[in-house]
């Protein structure tokens, strides 16, 4: 990792250097932390979603849209802004303030029908933005930990998905009783701790090696009434993908999909992960420790509650790209191999 360390060093942006510095080598004097805060609060998106807070620190767009609140924590964590910024303890703040509000809009009535039945909603994307932001010790954040473990045991207890689903006018739809992990029960188990215990660890990584058998998993929808409901399975469909034919939008998938997995420490535990680990590894090892696959996707690039995952202001240069791209890779080593 020491060339790829050494290129992001000295061709990154400042988020990218600030997180190399922090996360992957745990060290940085004070002066450079100071110097590398300044230059991202001078990044352009930054910017945009600071200023879009008003005087309570909430953002008066859709909650669950790519202006609003969860949006907004998550570009600001990802860009490398300290969590004790002001800004970003305001939002929270107000963010948990509003246990009955914050989700007012498109995500409100669908957002409390998934959360009823089991398959993680408004409450769960809630407890998902503190996790981004490092916080982990509020009840309702502990509860919503609980829901996500209950859901990976139930993934378990299924040997094949038609015994958790039925036809619904031409859909496909969970059966009653049904719960299932979403991108979002994911995400909140890879950015917190406390759950972490031999027994848990050893749950998870048998319920990702499940899902790998049951993979590639279709589009399931949940029905209420007569209504239909598209759950959170971004990333969620195909956990051993054929990784040397993926198109441009499935790399950014699959390498969102595989941070979350090597931050949760599983990847050592399953053989399938660790072929995927290896065929990205042996990408930069033939080009000495950087990602030069000339990968070109809005995934990547635009922000939202799903896509987005370029820290570089854009990839009009070659040089951009491989930073982020190599970055990523970084990531995905470092933690696969760390935890």
């Amino acid at each position: 990792m020491k060339k790829t360390t050494d290129f992001l060093l000295a061709n990154a942006c400042p988020s990218i250097i600030y997180r190399v510095r922090k996360e992957v080598f745990n060290e940085m004097c004070l002066h450079e932390e100071n110097s590398l805060q300044k230059q991202i609060l001078e990044d352009k998106l930054v910017m945009e979603f600071l200023e879009k807070q008003n005087s309570e620190g909430w953002i008066d767009e859709d909650f669950h849209s790519e202006n609003g609140v969860e949006t907004a924590i998550r570009v600001l964590s990802e860009k490398g802004l300290s969590l004790k910024h002001p800004q970003i303890i305001k939002m929270l703040n107000e963010l948990e303030k509003r246990e009955e509000t914050f989700d007012k809009g498109c995500l409100f009535n669908v957002g409390k029908i998934l959360d009823e039945k089991g398959f993680g909603g408004s409450q769960l994307i809630r407890a998902t933005i503190f996790a981004y932001a490092g916080v982990e010790n509020r009840g309702f954040i502990k509860k919503q930990i609980e829901s996500s473990l209950d859901k990976f045991k139930f993934v378990l207890t299924v040997d094949k998905i038609d015994d958790i689903t039925k036809q619904y006018k031409n859909k496909l739809v969970f059966r009653d009783g049904v719960i299932w992990p979403s991108i979002y029960d994911l995400r909140l188990l890879a950015f917190t701790k406390s759950w972490r215990n031999r027994e848990n660890e050893e749950m998870i990584a048998s319920s990702i090696r499940h899902l790998i058998k049951l993979s590639p998993i279709p589009d399931i929808l949940v029905l209420k009434g007569h209504q239909l409901i598209a759950p959170a399975s971004f990333c969620m469909h195909d956990f051993n993908p054929c990784i040397s034919t993926l198109k441009d939008n499935d790399w950014m998938i699959w390498f969102h999909r595989m941070e979350l997995l090597s931050r949760l420490g599983v990847v050592k535990h399953i053989t399938e992960l660790k072929e995927q680990v290896n065929f990205l590894s042996n990408l930069l090892i033939e080009n000495e420790g950087v990602f030069d696959k000339k990968l070109s996707h809005y995934y990547f690039t635009k922000w939202g509650t799903y896509i987005g995952l370029a820290l570089e202001k854009d990839w009009k240069s070659r040089k951009r790209r491989i930073c982020d791209l190599t970055f990523r890779s970084l990531l995905i080593l470092y933690y696969s191999e760390s935890l």
